[in-house]
């Protein structure tokens, strides 16, 4: 059996960028900490975890007939965050005050949000504190000056935000069936026909989307993947109707009023992840149709 000797994959000398990936905390109470700064207080340090893919609970089913299993499907449970973070000051006062005020920042109910890289690459978790009450000094950090303190987190949802994609679609005008001087009384309807209308998804998962509608629109029948929502009501000019399809807060509000009542009973579908969807708008009426659709990744890049 032959054996080969290689050395050990390094990576290039210099590394590959000269600053570190941005990354930040805002905590629930608004405040604002930037974390990848080896400066900074506090300063990340190694050993960060979250960034990278989640759990995934894989269900399979089994047969004494077919060897080996079948795998089923999957789901994601929350994600849980730990951040290595330095501490430091050149006072015993200023030690203090940072200490405090980035404690404060995290509750362990109310989320604040853990933000990673910037521009079209930025990516946020909503995060809330874990508290065990087990945490321990090994030396005084007002005689040091410093503490590397471990920081233990939760992310309820466990999805990775990218930034939202927003498009508007207005009516067309109708075109006739045949030409007119043929048969000049068969001509489509005034009715929008919004036949180009589609959504990217460039996530990993499914996302779900946030409708706007902006009258007047007497009629409007809108919907993704097969589902249709049909608005029950007329909406006049000025009136704006949204519709959260996201089964997490599933809301309708007229006017900034909740209306889900009177919307009714509707099926909605999510967008598929990694390509382009084509979106279902019928209406009638010179509004428009807006609609917003946030990325969901298994990843922080």
């Amino acid at each position: 059996m032959p054996i080969v000797f290689a050395a050990p994959l390094t990576g290039p000398a210099g590394g590959l960028g000269a600053n570190p990936r941005f990354m930040s905390w805002t905590g629930f109470d608004g405040t604002v900490w930037p974390l990848s700064d080896p400066m900074g207080r506090p300063a990340m340090q190694r050993g960060v975890k979250g960034l990278h893919m989640p759990r995934f609970n894989v269900y399979e089913s089994s047969t004494p007939l077919v060897p080996g299993v079948e795998l089923t499907g999957y789901d994601l449970p929350a994600r849980t965050v730990y951040w290595p973070l330095m501490f430091q000051a050149n006072s015993i006062t200023q030690w203090e005050a940072l200490h405090a005020g980035f404690f404060n920042s995290i509750h362990p109910i109310d989320p604040g949000v853990w933000t990673v890289g910037e521009g079209t690459a930025q990516r946020t978790l909503p995060l809330t504190g874990v508290f065990d009450g087990s945490y321990s000094f090994d030396t005084d950090p007002f005689i040091r000056g410093h503490a590397l303190i471990g920081v233990e987190l939760l992310a309820p949802r466990p999805l990775w935000r990218g930034r939202p994609i927003t498009k508007t679609f207005r009516a067309q005008e109708g075109v006739p069936f045949i030409p007119v001087d043929l048969a000049p009384s068969f001509n489509i309807s005034p009715a929008a026909s919004f036949t180009t209308a589609n959504i990217s998804n460039p996530g990993d998962e499914p996302s779900y989307l946030v409708w706007t509608i902006n009258g007047p629109m007497p009629e409007v029948e809108l919907g993704v993947s097969g589902a249709i929502i049909e608005v029950p009501f007329a909406l006049d000019e000025g009136d704006t109707l949204v519709i959260d399809t996201d089964p997490a807060g599933q809301y309708a509000t007229l006017n900034g009023v909740d209306c889900t009542r009177e919307l009714g009973f509707q099926a909605f579908a999510p967008v598929p992840p990694r390509g382009t969807s084509p979106l279902a708008i019928a209406a009638t009426g010179d509004g428009s149709v807006s609609v917003s659709l946030t990325p969901l990744y298994w990843r922080a890049y």
